[in-house]
């Protein structure tokens, strides 16, 4: 658990980035960099393994855990945060954590919020199983009617942290195939729940047709943006 800068200084704001391990801490600091903003990030665990069973198995040390990031990255300069990690923001307790925080966040759950209103058929890829269960009970509290085909699958996470190349990740874990499965089984949207897949989305995403492929990055920014940074 550290706390990692990128060197923007163009902006006023500075943006929070609380992740599960330092590789998606540094997606996280990386994206904010691309569109000129400073960042602070917190990585949470050491590796994917162990924050799968942290969430897993202790949600409430994980939400105190969280909340004492959000101090942190706050007293380090940072105006508000993202919370850049899908499993993370649904095992926590929200409200706890949004009633201690001293600085406002955004997570990934609120943007899948909004596409329940413009989806119906909603395909996951996501770090564990744990993480869809999370996913899924958002959208469907927000639309009763709509259909999630789910896929958990940790491998592919450790082999973004062991840097594989993104062409070799897709073809190993067929997600091209995984792709056309979907589109035949009538999903409109396949959501890549797990920041980590920052890695391979662009490559994936001129490999499929037929579907939206998604991630919530750019939809998370422009929240903090619209909200927090008039």
């Amino acid at each position: 658990m550290s706390l990692s800068y990128n060197n923007i200084q163009q902006s006023e704001q500075t943006i929070g980035i609380i992740a599960g391990t330092q590789t998606d801490t540094r997606f996280g600091l990386e994206y904010l960099e691309s569109r000129g903003f400073k960042g602070i990030g917190f990585s949470i665990s050491s590796n994917p393994q162990a924050q799968t069973q942290l969430q897993i198995l202790d949600s409430e040390a994980l939400t105190q855990l969280t909340i004492n990031s959000l101090k942190e990255i706050a007293e380090a300069g940072a105006n508000c945060a993202m919370i850049y990690c899908n499993s993370l923001s649904g095992a926590i307790n929200l409200e706890q954590v949004r009633d201690k925080s001293p600085i406002p966040f955004v997570t990934p759950l609120e943007v899948y919020e909004q596409l329940t209103t413009r989806y119906r058929n909603f395909g996951l890829l996501a770090a564990n199983c744990q993480s869809c269960a999370n996913i899924e009970r958002i959208i469907l509290k927000c639309n009763s009617t709509a259909k999630v085909i789910g896929i958990g699958n940790l491998q592919i996470v450790e082999d973004i942290e062991a840097d594989i190349g993104a062409e070799r990740i897709i073809h190993l874990h067929a997600l091209p195939e995984l792709a056309n499965a979907l589109v035949k089984s009538g999903v409109q949207i396949m959501i890549l729940g797990c920041t980590h897949f920052d890695y391979f989305y662009h490559e994936l995403k001129s490999q499929v047709e037929g579907i939206k492929v998604f991630l919530p990055s750019e939809q998370m920014f422009e929240i903090l943006k619209n909200t927090y940074f008039k």
